[in-house]
C-alpha cells in the first residue's frame, strides 16, 4: 500500500508522490522595490507583495497595479513563478503563495519568487497555501514584523506527483476559483442593487402605491424618542455564555461586535422577547444597527430601541436601513468611538406612513433573503474547495 498518496485522486493515478526540497526543483530570487508611491494609472503592470495579502489568491490571471517607474534592476515574471512575501504582520499571514500565469510583470520589492524548473507552479502554490501553509509559518522569524527568506523556502519539502496529475489538479481547483470568484460577484452585485435601491428610496425617487394605486401621503420627520424607548443590556461575563447553541444555552447574546450578527454567545434565559432594534454602543462598530426578532439578551455596549407602542411596527427592516444611514454622522470620536441613548434619541428620521413602511421593509427583506441565499452558496463553495484541498494533496 502506498502511504504517500492523497486520499482523493483522479482515477487514472495511482503512482506514490515523490517528497522533495523546493530548493532541488527550482531556483530562488528576490524581486525588486517598487512601492505604493510608485503606481500610476497605466504604465508596466506590476504587483507589490501586500497585495497577496488583499488581492490575490493562489492564482493571479489579471494584474491590478500599474507603475511607470524605470527600474534598471527590474524583476520580470515568467508564466509559471511562485511569488511568496518576504515580511508581513503574522507568521500565518506571509504563509501565502500565488502563481503568476502572467509573463513580464514587475515583481517588487519583498517579494520571494519560485521559478520552477518543470513543476508546475499552480499546483505548488495550491500546495504551499494549504498542506504547506503550517510548515511555512513555523519558519517565520520575528515579532512585530515577521520575515521569512529564499534560503529558509529552499528547504521546505512539497510533495509531488507526476507533471500530468500536477496538471490536472491545478486545473480542477481553478475552475472551483473561477465558480468561487463568479459567486463573489453575483453577492457583491445584489448588494449594490440593494444599497441603489435604497438610495433611491431614501429619497423618494420610487415611492410604493397603497392598494387602491393611489399614492401614499408624504413623509413625517420624527425623533427617534417620539417612536422608541431608549434603553441598554447588561454587563454579561463572556465566561458565563456558551460560545454555541448547547443544551439550554439556546438565546442569543448580541454585544458590539458586528461579526456574527453581533452574537457573542448563548444563554440559557432571555431577557427580551419580540421586534427590536438594536445599536452598538461603544468601540470601532458604535453606531451599527441590527433588527432583532425573538427571545435574546444582549450586553452593556449593545443599545435597544423598544417601540412605545407595538402595534404600529416600527422595529422594522426600513426603520433599521433609514437609522443606520443617520447614526455615523453622530459618532463621537473623543476617545473611544460611542453612540449614546440621548444621541441616539435625538436623531430625526423622515418615516412614510406604517403601510408603506411595511412594503418597503417587505421589498428590502426579500432582497436580504436573496443575498443570503447567495452567501450561503458562497460559503459552501469555499467549505467545498477547503475539503477538497486536504484530500487532494498529501
Amino acid at each position: 500500500m502506498n502511504n504517500n498518496v492523497p486520499k482523493l485522486r483522479f482515477k487514472e493515478f495511482s503512482d506514490e508522490w515523490e517528497e522533495k526540497k523546493l530548493g532541488s526543483i527550482g531556483e530562488f530570487f528576490k524581486g525588486s522595490g517598487i512601492s505604493k508611491s510608485d503606481l500610476s494609472e497605466s504604465g508596466k503592470e506590476c504587483i507589490l507583495y501586500g497585495e497577496l495579502y488583499t488581492t490575490y489568491g493562489e492564482v493571479i490571471t489579471s494584474i491590478r497595479s500599474k507603475t511607470d517607474i524605470s527600474l534598471k534592476n527590474a524583476v520580470l515574471s515568467k508564466i509559471n513563478d511562485v511569488i511568496i512575501p518576504s515580511s508581513g504582520e503574522t507568521a500565518v499571514d506571509i504563509a501565502t503563495a500565488s502563481c503568476v500565469m502572467k509573463d513580464n510583470v514587475l515583481l517588487g520589492g519583498d517579494l520571494n519568487v519560485f521559478r520552477p524548473n518543470k513543476d508546475n507552479g499552480l499546483f505548488i502554490s495550491y500546495q504551499l497555501n494549504n498542506a504547506k501553509k503550517k510548515e511555512i509559518a513555523k519558519i517565520a522569524q520575528g515579532a512585530s514584523v515577521v520575515h521569512i527568506y529564499n534560503e529558509q523556502l529552499k528547504k521546505v519539502k512539497v510533495d509531488t506527483p507526476s507533471l500530468q496529475e500536477q496538471e490536472k489538479i491545478a486545473n480542477f481547483f481553478s475552475i472551483l476559483d473561477e465558480l468561487i470568484e463568479e459567486q463573489e460577484g453575483k453577492v457583491k452585485d445584489l448588494e449594490l442593487y440593494k444599497k441603489g435601491m435604497m438610495q433611491k428610496i431614501f429619497k423618494q425617487e420610487i415611492r410604493f402605491k397603497d392598494d387602491n394605486g393611489l399614492d401614499y401621503p408624504e413623509w413625517e420627520e420624527k425623533k427617534i424618542t417620539e417612536i422608541f424607548n431608549i434603553t441598554r443590556g447588561q454587563v454579561i461575563a463572556k465566561t458565563s455564555i456558551s460560545p454555541i447553541k448547547i443544551d439550554r444555552s439556546i438565546y442569543p447574546v448580541y454585544s458590539s461586535q458586528t461579526s456574527n450578527y453581533g452574537i457573542l454567545g448563548y444563554d440559557s434565559s432571555y431577557d427580551f422577547d419580540g421586534e427590536f432594534l438594536t445599536w452598538t454602543t461603544d468601540g470601532a462598530n458604535a453606531g451599527k444597527v441590527f433588527k432583532r426578532n425573538g427571545k435574546f439578551r444582549c450586553t452593556n455596549v449593545c443599545g435597544l430601541l423598544v417601540e412605545k407602542d407595538i402595534t404600529k411596527g416600527f422595529a422594522n427592516e426600513f426603520i433599521k436601513e433609514i437609522l443606520e444611514k443617520e447614526t455615523p454622522k453622530h459618532v463621537s470620536y473623543i476617545g473611544n468611538p460611542k453612540l449614546m441613548n440621548g444621541v441616539i434619541g435625538d436623531i430625526k428620521i423622515r418615516i412614510p406612513l406604517l403601510e408603506e413602511q411595511r412594503k418597503i421593509a417587505d421589498f428590502l427583506s426579500n432582497i436580504d433573503k436573496i443575498v443570503e441565499e447567495e452567501k450561503k452558496n458562497l460559503a459552501d463553495l469555499r467549505e467545498m474547495k477547503k475539503s477538497l484541498l486536504q484530500q487532494m494533496f498529501v
